[in-house]
C-alpha cells in the first residue's frame, strides 16, 4: 500500500513539472496559451517556462484593487450561503408567525361570538372541574373576548 502511494505521488508530480506551456499568435491575431503545440498556420511561438507549486492559491483581483486568495473567495462564499439561509429562515418563521396570529384571530372571533349569542360557556376551576359561565359574568366575559380578538386581528 505505501509503496502504491509513493509511485502515484511521483507519477503526480512527474506530471506537474513537465507541464510546458506555449504562447502562439494566430492568422487573425488573436493570442493563445496552450500545452498544445501550436499549429502550423501560426504567425509566432513561444515556450514558456513556467514554475508550478502543488496547491497554490490562485489570486484574483477585486474591485478594490487587491488580490483574493482562493480561501479568501471560500470564505466569502460560506458567508454568503450562511446569510441567505438566515434570512431563508427568519422568513419561514415569519410566515408561522403569521399564520398563528391569523388562527388566534380566528378562535378569538369565534368565542366572542359565542359569547354574545347566548351559548352556555364552560370554563374549569382550580380542582379541574366545569363550572358553566353565569349570565351575569357574560358582560364581563365579552369585554374580555374583545380584548383578545382585538390584540390578535390588528
Amino acid at each position: 500500500m505505501r509503496q502504491l502511494l509513493i509511485i502515484v505521488l511521483m507519477l503526480m508530480v512527474a506530471t506537474v513539472t513537465n507541464a510546458r506551456v506555449s504562447k502562439w499568435v494566430d492568422a487573425e491575431g488573436k493570442v493563445h496559451y496552450s500545452d498544445q503545440p501550436p499549429p502550423s498556420t501560426a504567425k509566432s511561438q513561444k515556450n514558456l517556462d513556467i514554475q508550478t507549486s502543488p496547491a497554490s492559491p490562485i489570486a484574483t483581483p477585486d474591485s478594490k484593487g487587491g488580490a483574493k486568495s482562493l480561501a479568501e473567495r471560500e470564505l466569502e462564499s460560506r458567508k454568503r450561503r450562511a446569510e441567505a439561509e438566515e434570512a431563508a429562515a427568519k422568513q419561514a418563521e415569519e410566515k408561522k408567525d403569521a399564520q398563528r396570529k391569523q388562527e388566534n384571530c380566528a378562535q378569538a372571533r369565534n368565542q366572542l361570538q359565542a359569547l354574545q349569542e347566548g351559548q352556555r360557556m364552560v370554563k374549569y376551576n382550580e380542582k379541574g372541574e366545569r363550572v358553566f359561565l353565569e349570565d351575569s359574568a357574560r358582560p364581563q366575559a365579552i369585554e374580555e373576548a374583545k380584548r383578545v380578538a382585538d390584540s390578535w386581528c390588528k
